[in-house]
């Protein structure tokens, strides 16, 4: 008896290892097999605190106050439309396009509708569920793919402009490959409320965050961090760098009125893209999973820029 405890108690000094790893393996298996479920872990970085959407290029953004949606090539209905001139497509910096500042949109719950509202006129009803019958498509002189909305749309638009134009939308094919609805162009900007705190320091004037058209104000976070993440969590949505954006005389127009303070301060103060030679400010993100995106979420980084 005797020698058969002594022999348990050795057993056991020897081998007393064997439950801890095998813990630690089942453990390791079991993070491997729901990664995919539960998503990287991270650090969290920031917040959002503010969400815009650009239906129509070179008209005033919505700010979202729900959870929208981040598709594949960027926001839904962000960008997806635009206004053609003589075929090409037009900036809100053009002289003489001043108007199109005096143009306010809103969309209607539940989102399947765009208006577009201007003090001499009557509000313009956008269906936005109509988009899924279109038969012609054109190319830009940039060689995107666009559908004419309707006539009743450019119309509107033009009068308001003083000139012709056409509202046009990016097709986007569905599954069947017949129908069309309406897509985004664009990767996500997003913008630090620190990072142009900081400009406005240097600068010395009040510059306003509508100058840079952003798609994501982000707070709690220190001036041009967003410059160095990689990979960021998003409420249910992961996004990748792609390249910081670079500024041309876009930002010397706000609410119709042209300056030339804002591209001289980002000359003189910001770094310059090696391509280009333009400043920077703010930084595109594409994106790696789609998801929802709210004001009020927080901005988890998964992977830092080198």
């Amino acid at each position: 008896m005797e020698s058969y405890l002594n022999n348990l108690k050795d057993a056991v000094g020897r081998f007393c290892w064997v439950p801890f790893v095998t813990m630690r393996g089942s453990l390791y298996l079991w993070s491997c097999l729901m990664k995919p479920f539960v998503g990287e872990q991270g650090t969290e970085v920031g917040e959002v605190f503010e969400l815009f959407i650009h239906p129509i290029r070179a008209l005033r953004p919505v700010k979202m106050t729900e959870p929208w949606l981040l598709e594949k090539h960027g926001f839904l209905l962000d960008k997806g439309m635009c206004l053609l001139e003589n075929g090409e497509r037009l900036k809100h910096t053009k002289p003489g396009s001043e108007a199109l500042y005096d143009i306010h949109l809103s969309l209607v719950a539940p989102y399947d509708k765009l208006v577009l509202s201007h003090k001499d006129k009557c509000d313009l009803t956008i269906d936005l569920s109509e988009f899924d019958k279109i038969d012609d498509v054109e190319l830009c002189s940039k060689g995107h793919e666009y559908c004419q909305v309707g006539d009743a749309a450019s119309s509107w638009i033009s009068e308001v402009l003083g000139r012709e134009v056409r509202l046009m939308f990016s097709p986007k094919k569905t599954l069947a490959g017949e129908d069309m609805i309406i897509q985004s162009l664009d990767p996500v900007l997003i913008i630090g409320q620190a990072s142009l705190d900081a400009f406005i320091v240097e600068a010395g004037w009040n510059v306003e965050m509508e100058r840079f058209r952003p798609n994501i104000v982000s707070v709690k976070q220190g001036a041009y961090d967003d410059e160095t993440w990689q990979e960021i969590r998003i409420g249910s949505a992961i996004l990748e760098f792609d390249h910081r954006c670079t500024r041309c005389a876009i930002t010397n127009v706000i609410g119709g009125v042209r300056t030339s303070n804002t591209m001289d301060d980002l000359r003189r103060i910001r770094p310059r893209c090696e391509n280009t030679n333009k400043p920077v400010f703010g930084s595109y993100f594409t994106v790696k999973q789609t998801g929802l995106v709210s004001p009020g979420d927080k901005i988890v980084l998964i992977k830092r820029r080198n």
